[in-house]
C-alpha cells in the first residue's frame, strides 16, 4: 500500500510539474537583454554621476559634414563639428572613458545633434548603446587627464592614435542653461539572411534628462587627427578649432524615440 500511495504521489508531482509554467530564463520571456541567463545589461534610465571631460567644436568642409549624415537629416550649413571626450560613472555600467562625435544639422527643420562616432572602453555601454539607441560604438582606450592647469586627452584603437587634443583651464564659464539639443543616431541592424535588407533602419531620437554642470572653463584648445585606415578620422579636416570647454556635470539617458524608419518610408 505504502509503495502504491508513493507511486501516486510520484505521478501527481509530474502532473504538476508538465502544467507549470517554463521559466522565463529558458524562454527568454521577460529578459531585457542577451545571454537571457546572465544579461549584459538592464533597461534604462542609465544614470551618470561625477562625469568630467572636454568638449571641442571646430570647422571642416562642407564634403565632409555631408559625407558624415544620413538623409533626410540635413547638416548645418557652417560645416560644424564638435566632440566630447569624458571619463563617466554609471552603477549599471561602471567607470570607462567615452569619445563622441556630433554634427549638428536639422530634421524637418528642427534641430538636431547627429552622433557619427562613439567610441567607450565599457563592453556594457558600447553593447547598450548601440543595440537600445543605435549609437555607432565601438571600443577602444581613452586617456583623459589633468595636470597643472592643462586637460589632455588620447583616443586609441588597435594601437593608432586618433585623438590628441589639450585644453588650458582658462575662464571659469556659468553653467549652460540653454535647452540642450535631442541626440539622434542611425539604429541598423543587418539581416542574417544574405542580400536581404536589414532588419532595422531607423534613425532614433533621445535627449540628454536631468543635466547638471557643476563646473565649467572654457580655454584655449588645440586638436588633431591621426589617420587610420579603419577608423578614417584623416577624412575629417579641422580648418578652424572654434572653442573648447572642460565640464564638470551628471546627466540621465533614457529612452527615445523612432524619429524616422527608412524601412517604412520605402
Amino acid at each position: 500500500m505504502l509503495r502504491n500511495l508513493c507511486v501516486s504521489l510520484l505521478v501527481a508531482i509530474l502532473m504538476m510539474a508538465a502544467a507549470w509554467p517554463v521559466c522565463s530564463a529558458t524562454t527568454g520571456e521577460g529578459a531585457f537583454s542577451i545571454p537571457i541567463m546572465a544579461p549584459l545589461y538592464g533597461p534604462p534610465p542609465i544614470e551618470f554621476l561625477d562625469s568630467w571631460g572636454i568638449t571641442v567644436k571646430f570647422r571642416t568642409t562642407p564634403e565632409a559634414v555631408a559625407a558624415l549624415v544620413p538623409k533626410p537629416l540635413v547638416p548645418n550649413p557652417d560645416n560644424i563639428v564638435y566632440l566630447t571626450i569624458q571619463n563617466l560613472f554609471a552603477k549599471e555600467v561602471g567607470s570607462y572613458g567615452e569619445l563622441a562625435v556630433f554634427v549638428p544639422a536639422t530634421f524637418e527643420g528642427k534641430p538636431i545633434d547627429f552622433c557619427v562616432y562613439d567610441l567607450a572602453s565599457s563592453e556594457a555601454d558600447n553593447s547598450s548603446g548601440r543595440e537600445i539607441w543605435g549609437f555607432p560604438q565601438k571600443e577602444g582606450t581613452i586617456k583623459l587627464e589633468e595636470k597643472n592647469g592643462v586637460v589632455t586627452g588620447k583616443v586609441e584603437r588597435g594601437g593608432i592614435v586618433l585623438i590628441r587634443t589639450s585644453m588650458a583651464l582658462g575662464r571659469v564659464q556659468k553653467p549652460e542653461t540653454e535647452k540642450r539639443l535631442p541626440i539622434v543616431n542611425l539604429k541598423l541592424i543587418p539581416s542574417v539572411e544574405k542580400d536581404a535588407p536589414p532588419d532595422v533602419k531607423r534613425l532614433t531620437i533621445t535627449t540628454l534628462q536631468d543635466v547638471a554642470i557643476h563646473r565649467m572653463y572654457s580655454g584655449d584648445t588645440v586638436l588633431e587627427f591621426g589617420a587610420s585606415p579603419v577608423d578614417p578620422f584623416q577624412k575629417i579636416p579641422i580648418k578652424e578649432v572654434i572653442s573648447g570647454n572642460y565640464k564638470e556635470m551628471d546627466f540621465t539617458i533614457g529612452y527615445g524615440k523612432v524619429l524616422y524608419d527608412y524601412l517604412k518610408a520605402k
